[in-house]
């Protein structure tokens, strides 16, 4: 009886948490023997095992063990035609010096844009929902959320805003509440976490508003709408297995729709939540879901090192972003809160970004919407909506904040707030000023006759830009010495050259571009006619 082949998954305390195997058949001669897995989430370590079985007689030779990747990722590509180049990664970075990445808080609203003002909105009003401006009625849409004491259930509602932060609340005439519905409430019956987008590739204007929400008496359910106000449930539902938590987004390149949801019946480990992806054509049916974030030992640790017990992925909103995808995953670290409540423990909000919705880097993991002080409106938990609002001037994520720990206790409330970045805000590359930074890119071809940058310099701190051949040689017209200095803080800087501003000379070749930074930030670049 041969050998058995094991590849085998453990997390950081060294415990396995999933293995697969391969038994090879009896043979003479050499084989070629494949053993596949997928790692989890949690997993920190890999191991091959060659396990003898219990059969009294045989010998296994084993050579030429090999460990690959089945899905290696895709080879660099250096075209970028006119593409804004982020640094939420370093993919396009060769070399840097005296720089590093950062990634930045957001600037947040300080009070409250939407209170719980109304009769049937108790004392919160919360994000498990959506805010989008639509271009067609030059309007902010925001779907909302409110746990109502009173009659033990989850309302939604739905408000309107002309510039984004004073916001009206329409009496909608569709849901009875007390005798009346001069409300704004849109759908009722115990329904959670109202997920919506407007759908530009839909031909049926029925379905051009979608939502996806949490029916605790079924499960995942959709619903379609013409206007985002009445609603028609699917005939499809439930999609899902239930949980409390879904974030659907929408490709604008292709049109499919995904979802991040919370997964109960596959959860890794019991109690512990963690975030699945699944993806859709007709928002009806959903492929199986695959875990693609997962709290890991980094998280733990600074959870502990605050006094809690754990971390966890409660929530996780995705939105596409020139190109690649941004999430805003929201962090709870149970424990160490109330005293007697072992749920208990604030929210916080990272960012994490990735190129295919499956594969995420979170290097800095900072809460870029900051809690308030004890007492506050935002101190325990924050949340955020399922989706990113770009004014063409800055990034807005609207966010709900609440004044006490996750611990289901009436007397906590809640509100909505507003936090922003600066086009493209997320991450930069930084120099303190000390001494000047340097970054040098991977090979890149352009397609454009100018080039222009995203940077904020502090006073005295300057930006100048040279551009080398593909040997890293600078090439004549568009060296540092011919470089003009960029100073201040604009989200598009041009770049000049003394006697030299036309790059089209340069169109379709292999160039580098040489940054270099002193005191200041430099989010992104792009070439442009």
């Amino acid at each position: 009886m041969p050998a058995w082949l094991y590849l085998e998954f453990y997390d950081a305390n060294g415990r396995r948490v999933s293995e697969t195997h391969a038994t090879p058949e009896p043979s003479a001669t050499w084989q070629l023997v494949t053993v596949a897995g997928t790692a989890p989430a949690t997993a920190t370590t890999i191991k091959l095992l060659i396990y003898g079985s219990n059969s009294p007689a045989g010998t296994s030779y084993v050579d030429d063990v090999a460990l690959r990747l089945l899905n290696p990722p895709a080879p660099y590509d250096p075209e970028i035609g006119q593409r804004t180049q982020l640094f939420h990664d370093l993919d396009r970075v060769d070399t840097m010096t005296h720089v590093g990445r950062v990634v930045h808080e957001a600037e947040i609203s300080g009070e409250p844009i939407l209170r719980p003002d109304r009769p049937w909105e108790a004392n919160n009003v919360y994000l498990y929902g959506s805010v989008l401006f639509d271009e067609d009625d030059q309007l902010y849409k925001m779907w909302y959320h409110s746990y109502n004491w009173d009659l033990g259930e989850y309302l939604n509602m739905y408000a309107t805003s002309r510039n984004g932060r004073t916001w009206d609340k329409p009496e909608l005439g569709i849901y009875e509440y007390e005798g009346s519905t001069a409300n704004n409430i849109v759908i009722g019956d115990n329904i959670h976490s109202p997920s919506v987008l407007k759908d530009p590739f839909e031909d049926d204007p029925a379905r051009r508003y979608k939502m996806m929400a949490m029916d605790y008496a079924q499960g995942y359910v959709v619903y379609f709408s013409a206007d985002g106000i009445h609603w028609t449930a699917c005939d499809c539902n439930p999609v899902s297995t239930g949980a409390d938590v879904a974030n659907v987004f929408q490709n604008p390149d292709t049109g499919e729709f995904g979802v991040t949801w919370k997964q109960p019946p596959l959860r890794p480990v019991p109690g512990i939540r963690v975030a699945f992806l699944s993806t859709s054509d007709d928002f009806e049916t959903w492929s199986e879901p695959q875990l693609v974030l997962a709290a890991d030992e980094r998280d733990q640790l600074m959870a502990t090192a605050d006094g809690h017990t754990n971390a966890q992925i409660y929530g996780f909103p995705v939105a596409a972003y020139k190109g690649g995808w941004v999430g805003f995953p929201w962090i709870y670290k149970p424990g160490g809160g109330t005293p007697g409540m072992a749920g208990s423990g604030p929210v916080d909000v990272q960012l994490a970004f990735s190129d295919d919705l499956r594969t995420w880097t979170r290097d800095d993991r900072r809460s870029v919407i900051p809690r308030g002080v004890p007492g506050s409106w935002d101190a325990g938990m924050i949340y955020t909506a399922s989706s990113l609002v770009d004014t063409g001037r800055e990034l807005r994520l609207y966010y709900s904040g609440w004044d006490g720990f996750h611990d289901g206790s009436p007397n906590r409330g809640a509100a909505i707030g507003m936090a922003t970045w600066r086009v493209d805000g997320f991450a930069s590359l930084a120099n303190g000023g000390d001494q000047p930074g340097v970054v040098t890119t991977e090979p890149l071809v352009f397609d454009g006759t100018a080039l222009s940058v995203n940077a904020a310099l502090a006073p005295g701190g300057t930006l100048r830009v040279e551009i080398l051949d593909a040997d890293g040689e600078p090439i004549p017209g568009f060296t540092l010495t011919e470089s003009r200095k960029v100073m201040g803080d604009r989200t598009d800087h041009r770049i000049r050259w003394a006697g030299a501003h036309d790059l089209s000379t340069l169109t379709g070749t292999t160039v580098r571009v040489r940054f270099h930074l002193d005191d200041g930030n430099l989010y992104s670049y792009r070439f442009h006619d």
